[in-house]
């Protein structure tokens, strides 16, 4: 139904209201900005960022030339998992399934390929937290054996930072390395990712996530776990021992 006009609409449009009417337009033009920028991030695509990150230490955990850190054996049931370390929701389900996947992935009933994304770095303090976890955990799967992959990754969504500005630095990140049983190679490349180029292939390969989770929905969301091309329903509690069978 239209509205007919009343006298705060025609007040708008006197002279002696031109401020006014420029202020209306200038948010109208910033509206226009930040509507293209949301529209831009969802159509982005195209090739993927290549990455070199060289042999890993451990033959059960394999780094893809998009960043993937993919666990398991070969032949095992695989399911994807996105995820963002400053997400609250990402660290809920590692409580609840980490300990399950990390067992069945061992035990050689489970093969799991994470993609990690990066759009919550704004939510940290420096605007980078996302990007920065991500970072250290290439280096554990680079530099170290499956179980302390699972146990560092445990350990940094048990500490995670708080939503709205908390955060965490990159030798904070590697105390906790550390304590979960990190090597001291591990520990260094964690300590060192802002100088050693970590940042930049992490970087990159969250972005190269934010373009395969939309090949299994356009919702862009964390967690987010797929199965043979499907998303999978969480709200199903018995997702993963259906899976593994």
């Amino acid at each position: 139904m239209n509205a007919k006009p009343n006298k705060s609409t025609k007040v708008l449009q006197t002279k002696s209201n031109n401020g006014m009417i420029i202020t209306v337009v200038a948010l109208i033009a910033v509206a226009v900005v930040v509507l293209g920028g949301v529209v831009w991030m969802a159509q982005r695509g195209g090739e993927a960022n290549p990455i070199t990150f060289g042999e890993t230490a451990d033959e059960q955990i394999e780094i893809t030339d998009t960043g993937v850190v993919i666990v398991g054996q070969q032949d095992a049931p695989t399911i994807q998992v996105w995820e963002d370390y400053m997400c609250p929701a990402c660290g809920s389900f590692e409580a609840q399934y980490g300990e399950s996947i990390s067992e069945a992935v061992e035990a050689g009933d489970l093969r799991v390929e994470f993609h990690t994304l990066n759009f919550l770095n704004g939510q940290s303090g420096s605007g980078e937290y996302s990007t920065r976890a991500l970072a250290a955990v290439q280096c554990v799967a680079a530099k170290d054996s499956l179980p302390v992959f699972f146990d560092v990754k445990n350990a940094f969504f048990a500490e995670q930072p708080a939503e709205g500005g908390g955060d965490r630095s990159a030798q904070e990140l590697a105390g906790t390395a550390e304590e979960a049983g990190a090597n001291p190679d591990t520990v260094e490349c964690i300590g060192n990712v802002e100088t050693n180029g970590g940042m930049d292939k992490a970087s990159d390969s969250a972005d190269n996530a934010q373009q395969t989770i939309r090949e299994i929905t356009d919702r862009v969301s964390t967690p987010t776990v797929a199965f043979e091309g499907e998303v999978v329903d969480l709200a199903n509690a018995a997702w993963l021992q259906e899976i593994v069978a």
